[in-house]
């Protein structure tokens, strides 16, 4: 899902990386009409054709990765139902079907705008209500059976009073073999909210704070919790370290736009000192001024400050610096020349 003044979208993948969607998420319109919709066939058959750079960005992860290429097709160990669907959609995707039997594995929702900061880069309206149809929660959980990854981003979901509901208990305790995956500001982690991540299995946790100092992240944020981030993220990596059921990885984040990327090095010397890898993204559009795209000296100087970082950085973010150095190379190298 991605939200953009007002309208909420259904996307093959995160919107930074790709120029296309499935269709508007609205009333009368269903997951499925979604999944094997016109846009979803579309996307499809660029794929199917190798036509992938008319969509997708040169620099996006899961390209580069290569952990979702044909020959990383697998099935991953879980219920009958659950495999049997990675199977279908293994067989689907070797055979270029456009309209599929099997069900997502993957599913990233949006259930609130509602945030307790205003970021400077931040495009969301947090005072807005989402246009979701009534039944959306219910058609996602029908797709409980089938999915092993399921993100929630917003806003700011973990304080939100129906957090409960979007990542129940008893629908994880149902499907055993899901993973809830989070983004999250970590400004406040409420005790009731926090039993719930006790509770349920994690695959991993996104904890976006665009700063390695407190007056860098209250410029940016317009409010002064860097010193509460920074204990809820130290609580985070521990929930993480001893989960009963399932340990799993807290990440920080990094927005590099004009207000922060001279700490880019900074802010790698903190994951250091925290233990964390650390995910670094560049900032999309221009809410009051903070791209880096607008003017050449600008993508070089962030370029200066993120190779200044190379040799601090340890080998489980290598991937991740390396692409974010590629990306701002190419589009130094795309205005020269």
């Amino acid at each position: 899902m991605d939200e953009r003044d007002g309208v909420m979208s259904a996307m093959p993948c995160c919107a930074n990386w790709i120029n296309r969607d499935y269709g508007k998420i609205d009333t009368g319109v269903s997951l499925e009409e979604l999944w094997n919709g016109t846009g979803a066939q579309l996307i499809r058959q660029i794929l199917t054709d190798g036509r992938e750079h008319e969509i997708c960005v040169p620099d996006c992860p899961w390209l580069i990765s290569g952990r979702f290429s044909e020959q990383a097709l697998r099935v991953i160990p879980g219920p009958a139902a659950f495999e049997e669907n990675q199977r279908l959609n293994n067989n689907e995707i070797l055979e270029r079907k456009l309209v599929l039997a099997s069900r997502p594995m993957a599913i990233r929702i949006i259930p609130t705008l509602r945030c307790n900061i205003d970021c400077r880069m931040c495009y969301q309206d947090h005072d807005a209500e989402l246009p979701l149809p009534q039944s959306f929660i219910g058609e996602v959980r029908q797709l409980g059976p089938y999915i092993y990854d399921y993100q929630l981003h917003g806003g700011e979901v973990l304080i939100s009073p129906h957090f409960r509901e979007w990542v129940s208990t008893e629908w994880f305790d149902a499907n055993p073999q899901m993973l809830l995956s989070l983004v999250t500001n970590a400004t406040s982690i409420p005790k009731g909210n926090r039993d719930i991540l006790d509770r349920i299995r994690i695959n991993y946790i996104t904890v976006s704070i665009n700063a390695a100092t407190r007056e860098t992240y209250r410029h940016i944020t317009g409010a002064d919790l860097f010193d509460r981030v920074m204990e809820n993220i130290v609580m985070l990596r521990e929930i993480g370290r001893k989960h009963q059921k399932r340990s799993f990885e807290v990440y920080l984040s990094f927005v590099i736009m004009r207000s922060n990327y001279h700490e880019v090095p900074a802010f790698v010397e903190l994951a250091n000192r925290l233990d964390l890898p650390f995910r670094l993204l560049t900032v999309v559009g221009d809410r009051n001024r903070e791209s880096i795209f607008n003017e050449t000296q600008i993508i070089a100087d962030v370029l200066v400050s993120v190779n200044q970082a190379g040799n601090l950085v340890k080998e489980n973010s290598m991937q991740e610096w390396s692409r974010v150095r590629n990306s701002l190379e190419m589009e130094l190298d795309r205005i020269r020349y």
